[in-house]
């Protein structure tokens, strides 16, 4: 029972104290200033549109990159096929299957022209949200250069599969 007079005593003190004079402290009732209503307009106008972080013909210039691998890609791939079609049935240590690994390297570098134009794509789409610009051109021209490298691998993969027995 002691054990709970002693904080009981404290808190009755304590409130003791908040119940003194009111003529000390400035009243919380809603002031007539307070009552006034009115409209808020903003003294300036509206903020300029984010402009775009990328020109339309650097978006282009990526574009026109991918494209022109893609273009080399397809006139290197052709070669690429008929090797490896005929290292097929031959050991790993024929020539015809050492040519056709180095046309298969030939292939992923070409390839990989092509993932750099998209990798630029997507650092500036990466500069563009953090400042809040539009981002619409800058993914469009990703989604283009990605169904590039779609084929891309769609073809390498086909004449690896060609290589194997």
């Amino acid at each position: 029972m002691m054990r709970h007079a002693l904080p009981l005593s404290c808190s009755a003190l304590l409130l003791a104290a908040c119940a003194g004079s009111s003529d000390k402290y400035p009243s919380l009732a809603v002031r007539d200033v307070e009552r006034l209503q009115g409209q808020f307009t903003p003294t300036t106008p509206d903020p300029e549109p984010i402009r775009p972080i990328v020109s339309e013909d650097q978006l282009v210039a990526l574009v026109m990159q991918a494209r022109d691998a893609e273009q080399r890609f397809r006139k290197a791939s052709i070669p690429a096929m008929v090797l490896a079609g005929t290292a097929r049935d031959q050991s790993m240590e024929s020539s015809a299957r050492q040519q056709a690994l180095v046309a298969l390297a030939d292939l992923s570098t070409i390839r990989s022209d092509t993932a750099i134009a998209l990798a630029e794509l997507d650092l500036l789409r990466a500069e563009a949200k953090t400042n809040l610009a539009p981002t619409d051109r800058i993914e469009a021209a990703m989604t283009e250069v990605v169904a590039i490298l779609e084929g891309q691998d769609g073809t390498l993969a086909g004449i690896y599969d060609g290589m194997t027995p």
